[in-house]
């Protein structure tokens, strides 16, 4: 695996949006298609119809480990809305197997391809385009954001873009040494390993390779809103005081970038006296507080 950022902007996946419903439709059928025997009934790649064009599409990127079922409940309050929603599964996630090696293959050029496909699509699903991700999925929507103007609306929940508690430079080192060495699994939870209590779906370990692919790719957007406003049309972001699990202050420097080209981003935190937790959006999580943070997220969504 290439510690490079060359490659993941989008002309390595070259756009071509969907022109009908109908030819979203049938896209959607070809990436389902993907979703074979070895994927969790119900953990392949979601997608709520209207049958039809909808004044407003949604795209939502899953975090890393989790897969589409993350966003059931949240998805289904959005089509009630009248919103067409799409929830790819992000590759080698959803395996029936929670122990699964294949998450160990992820490349930031995986999420890059996700993204664009996924975009593509929406654009025949409604109007108004907006995506919205945790975690992995908070990063591949700060990639939308900063690529797509077709995306009328982005809103990024808790990033995974650096490793918390350590200095910016340590997530350097980590995102550049870790694909050279041996592939590690590390356990979310390392005093009940496999048996933690949490989503069935979710996998118990995460991939010190496929990690630092996911911090590449925060390290791509990273170094281009330094240089470039963001494309997207509105841009919204939500973290926590009290999430333990990414490092805040490398979004908040993302933020501040696009900010200084000029762009007006919407700001949401959790204090932390509230003790939300990263993953904010699976009602499956044991520590999950959906009655604090669904009316944040959904008001950030729709207004």
């Amino acid at each position: 695996m290439t510690t490079s950022t060359s490659g993941l902007g989008p002309g390595a996946f070259p756009s071509q949006p969907a022109r009908t419903f109908e030819e979203a439709q049938a896209r959607i059928a070809t990436v389902q298609a993907l979703d074979n025997d070895t994927i969790r009934p119900g953990s392949g790649t979601h997608f709520c119809s209207q049958g039809r064009k909808a004044e407003h599409a949604i795209v939502f990127y899953h975090g890393y480990t989790n897969a589409p079922p993350q966003y059931d409940r949240l998805g289904e309050e959005l089509f009630q809305r009248g919103y067409n929603v799409l929830t790819p599964r992000i590759p080698y996630h959803g395996v029936s197997d929670p122990l699964t090696d294949e998450q160990g293959k992820l490349t930031s050029e995986d999420l890059v391809k996700t993204i664009q496909e996924s975009v593509d699509i929406a654009q025949g699903l409604g109007d108004h385009v907006t995506v919205c991700g945790i975690s992995c999925g908070g990063v591949m929507t700060l990639w939308a954001a900063q690529y797509r103007s077709d995306v009328d609306l982005a809103l990024c929940i808790a990033p995974s873009a650096g490793l918390p508690f350590v200095p910016m430079w340590i997530s350097s080192v980590f995102r550049n040494v870790a694909p050279s060495m041996k592939n590690r699994y590390i356990w979310w939870d390392p005093r009940v390993k496999a048996e933690i209590v949490g989503p069935p779906y979710a996998y118990p370990r995460f991939s010190t390779h496929a990690l630092a692919q996911i911090f590449r790719l925060a390290r791509l957007v990273y170094t281009a809103s330094e240089n470039m406003p963001a494309r997207a049309k509105r841009i919204k972001a939500i973290t926590s005081d009290f999430d333990t699990a990414v490092k805040n202050s490398i979004t908040y420097a993302m933020l501040d970038q696009w900010e200084r080209h000029g762009r007006t981003i919407e700001r949401y935190t959790f204090p932390a006296a509230q003790k939300v937790w990263h993953d904010m959006i699976d009602p499956n999580q044991s520590f999950q507080q959906v009655d604090l943070t669904y009316p944040v997220i959904l008001r950030m969504l729709t207004e």
